[in-house]
């Protein structure tokens, strides 16, 4: 077991003893290292990925030992138990996933557009559109992002338990990029999402931005033949017709039936419901989600989200 999760479990085992509190001075890096029987250097290390979690805080004490100190916060209580047990537990793939719609979902339909988070959200687009990221920054700005859209709920302790899902949802994403047909389709996707998720955000509609990151999530393992309980399928399903972009909610969990699920206007594509609000923010009316062409007619209907959607100062990417 890695060091920081120890330390995370000897955290657990102290908290629920009540043998510490929140906001208690722990002992010294030099001391810790000794009750756990490692090396001072590799539980300094253990300390700086804690303090990254937002576990603790480290302060230098004397003779060059750091004073690592639990914080106050009341998402803290929670913080430590649920990290470890995300990082030793075997959770199947759909619980995460399942858990991870439950809790962006709800922080979106309480989402406030004056959050501190949207200026985050921002920084992130910006830097989730650079030509020259990689794959691994990519998908470290994408969790980063979806937490951040937690973090416009305002509620610190749905934000710890979305952070405490950091490692599972980079993981499971990385892992989804071998199985997607074209990388550089799926990346422009993604971005494209992302920006109408926010755009929904700072518009104030709160129920799209909820039913966008919702399919948004799903999609991810409509596109890559993916069942979260199943795994890979070996042989494609028969095609039914064109896939326009993801269905809403269900069409993941099928239960073991790979058919594919045709758009309608119960099961709506994401390019259906941000043209629709671009046609609500222009003024313009809304076509019928059963006429086809309302959806699909016109594949440059995009580029007519208003600017004033996108980040300040940042090219709006369509995908």
């Amino acid at each position: 077991m890695a060091t920081h999760r120890r330390v995370l479990q000897w955290l657990e085992n102290e908290l629920f003893d009540g043998n510490l509190v929140l906001g208690q001075q722990l002992p010294s890096d030099r001391d810790l290292a000794s009750v756990l029987g490692v090396h001072r250097g590799t539980m300094r290390e253990a300390l700086k990925i804690l303090e990254a979690q937002g576990v603790l805080r480290l302060y230098e004490g004397s003779r060059k030992t750091i004073l690592p100190m639990l914080v106050r916060e009341p998402a803290a209580s929670a913080g430590p138990a649920l990290q470890l047990h995300m990082a030793t537990a075997d959770y199947p793939l759909r619980d995460i996933v399942q858990t991870r719609v439950l809790l962006e979902t709800w922080a979106l339909t309480n989402a406030d557009n004056r959050s501190p988070a949207m200026g985050e959200l921002r920084t992130l687009l910006r830097e989730m559109g650079r030509d020259d990221i990689s794959l691994k920054e990519f998908h470290h700005l994408y969790v980063s992002f979806h937490i951040a859209l937690v973090k416009s709920s305002d509620n610190t302790l749905v934000a710890a338990l979305m952070s405490a899902l950091r490692d599972s949802i980079y993981e499971y994403t990385m892992a989804l990029v071998g199985h997607v047909p074209l990388w550089s389709k799926t990346v422009d996707r993604i971005r494209a999402e992302h920006q109408a998720i926010f755009s929904a955000v700072l518009a104030g509609d709160n129920t799209l931005a909820a039913r966008l990151v919702e399919e948004h999530i799903e999609y991810q393992y409509v596109e890559a033949g993916v069942d979260p309980e199943r795994g890979p399928r070996e042989e494609p399903a028969e095609a039914t017709g064109p896939m326009t972009g993801p269905v809403a909610s269900g069409r993941v969990w099928s239960h073991g039936n790979d058919d594919a699920v045709p758009a309608t206007a119960e099961h709506t594509p994401v390019k259906e419901a941000v043209a629709m609000q671009v046609a609500r923010n222009s003024g313009h009316s809304v076509d019928s989600a059963d006429d086809p062409e309302a959806v699909d007619g016109d594949a440059s209907g995009d580029d007519d989200v208003p600017e004033s959607f996108g980040p300040e100062g940042h090219e709006r990417r369509t995908g």
